[in-house]
């Protein structure tokens, strides 16, 4: 059962195949009144380029079918979304295109995304959320649904892990900045906000609540939360997808992919994070 996402904290999701992890596409729910619209996927994967193979993350994305939109965190180069773009192609329909952010030295930002499903219009960095300039400025592509001519802008975040003042600064300014936006936003990524899968509700960093103040990214909350980083030290969300503005109406869901804990063990050729797939159901126009 799909229900729209209204309110901060509330999202249901579809039931997952226990096997996988792996979400069905989003589809029209039946009573929601809506004529027509299109299915749109996106994942978020911080891929640990210092400790991680790109050919193991590539097998990895394999499993992952009829997404769109892929956001990087810890990206090493262009080879590594080179990769990527080959490894999330599922058939002959589908045609990825890379966007590696600036910042971040080695560790840097990318969006993977399928051109016949979505255009990209423009692509940008939020220079001035890279606080201090040894960050990363948060990667923001603004995208055309091919099909039904719909816009957003997709946003890719990876927040100061080491230096809580720097994160909470980054969280308050990623709230100011959705509010002065008219389209339709989809926030993903590693945010460091240590959201207790027991008990998150006040067990978090404030980063979260600087982020969601006034409602304005609300989470795509799964509807079973388990931990996003492979760390034997907590038991942690901090991989999410954020929805802002029109986005807020849509139909949608998200879930925490590769829940089998053969799929989190931090090694030099895993990344130690899982990826977060959120599937929303654009309405046409």
């Amino acid at each position: 059962m799909r229900c729209l996402l209204l309110v901060p904290l509330v999202a249901a999701c579809v039931p997952v195949s226990t096997d996988t992890g792996l979400p069905p596409p989003a589809t029209r729910p039946e009573d929601s009144g809506i004529v027509s619209g299109v299915s749109l996927g996106v994942v978020g994967y911080n891929v640990e380029s210092g400790d991680a193979d790109p050919d193991f993350v590539a097998t990895n994305m394999a499993d992952v079918r009829g997404e769109a939109i892929w956001g990087f965190a810890e990206a090493a180069n262009q080879s590594w979304l080179d990769t990527f773009a080959v490894a999330a192609a599922d058939d002959a329909s589908q045609h990825f295109l890379t966007v590696l952010g600036t910042t971040g030295f080695s560790d840097r930002l990318g969006l993977v995304y399928d051109d016949n499903v979505v255009q990209l219009l423009s692509s940008t960095e939020l220079n001035e959320m890279n606080i201090g300039g040894t960050a990363r400025a948060p990667l923001v592509g603004h995208f055309r649904i091919r099909s039904n001519g719909v816009e957003l802008k997709v946003v890719v975040n990876h927040l100061w892990r080491t230096d809580d003042d720097a994160r909470h600064e980054q969280a308050r300014m990623l709230n100011e900045w959705a509010a002065t936006q008219t389209l339709p936003l989809v926030a993903i990524g590693d945010y460091n906000f240590d959201w207790s899968v027991d008990g998150g509700e006040s067990d978090h960093d404030a980063g979260y609540d600087l982020m969601t103040a006034n409602s304005t990214w609300v989470w795509v909350r799964p509807d079973t939360l388990i931990a996003t980083q492979c760390s034997y030290s907590f038991n942690g969300v901090l991989d999410f997808a954020f929805v802002a503005n029109g986005a807020k109406t849509w139909d949608g869901t998200s879930v925490i992919l590769f829940p089998e804990n053969v799929h989190c063990q931090d090694s030099p050729d895993r990344p130690d994070h899982r990826p977060v797939r959120a599937d929303f159901f654009v309405p046409d126009p």
